[in-house]
């Protein structure tokens, strides 16, 4: 199973509609009517990116190098 990890979602109405930018997975982003629809759409998306991400470090790993900074 999947270890659970906190994300943080930044809210910001744009017109009529409000938009989850998230912080950490920058490419993870939804949008709703209110800010509990764009909570669940930008979860989606960073579940979404993480699967994504974890598949290409799949098929990428003789090629991944892992740096600290």
């Amino acid at each position: 199973m999947a270890q659970r990890q906190d994300y943080n979602i930044l809210i910001k109405k744009d017109g009529k509609f409000y938009v989850g930018y998230c912080l950490e997975i920058p490419q993870a982003r939804g949008q709703g009517n209110t800010k509990a629809e764009a909570i669940q759409d930008t979860k989606q998306a960073i579940k979404l990116c993480k699967s994504y991400l974890e598949s290409k470090k799949k098929s990428s790993a003789s090629k991944l190098v892992t740096v600290s900074v």
